[in-house]
């Protein structure tokens, strides 16, 4: 059973990770594609915090630049967003086998 917890947390912490660079990535698209000066800070100001207080602001800010993307840019930036999906099925899957392996993992 600690095999399978302990590969269940690297999958949550994985997905976790990964998701994070998803967003970064996204919002450095989005800002570019705005004109918003430094996308990479706000990349960075997007994924920092407990409580998304960073990507809430970017998403308040970015309103008043009218979006600018490109075909090709879209594409990657569905694809992105494919990729952030799935990074939240391997969070939600491996937390909800954790959840079970603690309540059900000394039944022998």
């Amino acid at each position: 059973m600690k095999v399978a917890a302990a590969i269940m947390a690297f999958m949550v912490l994985s997905g976790i990770f990964v998701l994070m660079y998803q967003i970064f990535k996204m919002v450095v698209l989005d800002a570019e594609s705005r004109g918003l000066k430094h996308p990479k800070f706000w990349g960075a100001f997007s994924i920092g915090g407990n409580n998304a207080n960073g990507l809430i602001l970017y998403l308040l800010r970015r309103n008043r630049y009218p979006a600018n993307m490109t075909d090709n840019a879209r594409e990657i930036f569905k694809s992105r967003k494919r990729k952030a999906g799935l990074c939240l099925c391997f969070i939600a899957i491996g937390a909800i086998s954790l959840i079970f392996i603690a309540l059900f993992g000394n039944l022998q």
